[in-house]
C-alpha cells in the first residue's frame, strides 16, 4: 500500500493534501526515483600537462526527484466522479490545487515492511494529465526535493 500526502510548508500533515491512497503495485504506477548530488566543476587557469584542471565542488546538498503516475478511479476506493465532465472538471482543477512548496510523506505498507518517509524541502514540479479513460484520469505526478528521512519533521 501507498500513501502520498503533500504537506505545505507550515502545515501539518492533517491539513495535507492527498494525493494517492493505492495498494496497486509500485511497478504498475511507473515509479521512478534519482538521487542526486549537487556539484560544480570548474576549469582552473593553472596548466598540468598539455591542458587544464577540472575541478569538482561538491556542494553538500542533495536533490531527490519521485515521479508517478496515478489513476483517480484505481488510487482511490470509494472515489468515483459522477460523470466525464466532473472527471473533466477535476483535472482542469489540479494544477491550482497545490501549494509550492512542502514536505511529501511517503507511507509504505507491504506485508513485511510498514514504513513512512519524508521528503524535505518538496516542490510539485508538474503534475500532467496522462490519460482520460472517461471518469478515471491518470495523471502523472513530479516531485523534486531535498533529503529522504525516516525522522518525521512534525
Amino acid at each position: 500500500m501507498l500513501t502520498l500526502t503533500f504537506v505545505p510548508t507550515g502545515s501539518t500533515p492533517a491539513n495535507g493534501v492527498l494525493l494517492c491512497n493505492t495498494s496497486r503495485s509500485l511497478t504498475e504506477m511507473n515509479v521512478k526515483f534519482n538521487h542526486k548530488r549537487i556539484t560544480n566543476v570548474e576549469n582552473l587557469a593553472i596548466q598540468v600537462g598539455n591542458g587544464q584542471a577540472a575541478y569538482a565542488r561538491d556542494f553538500a546538498n542533495w536533490r531527490n526527484t519521485l515521479s508517478l503516475t496515478v489513476r483517480r478511479s484505481q488510487n482511490f476506493a470509494g472515489t468515483a466522479f459522477a460523470d466525464e465532465e466532473a472527471a473533466f472538471a477535476f483535472t482542469l482543477q489540479q494544477p491550482t490545487s497545490f501549494p509550492t512548496a512542502g514536505i511529501l510523506q511517503i507511507a509504505l505498507v507491504g506485508t513485511v515492511t510498514n514504513t513512512t518517509l519524508w521528503l524535505l524541502n518538496c516542490v510539485v514540479e508538474t503534475i500532467t494529465l496522462n490519460d482520460r479513460l472517461g471518469v478515471a484520469p491518470s495523471f502523472n505526478y513530479n516531485f523534486n526535493g531535498g533529503i529522504i528521512t525516516n525522522v518525521s519533521p512534525f
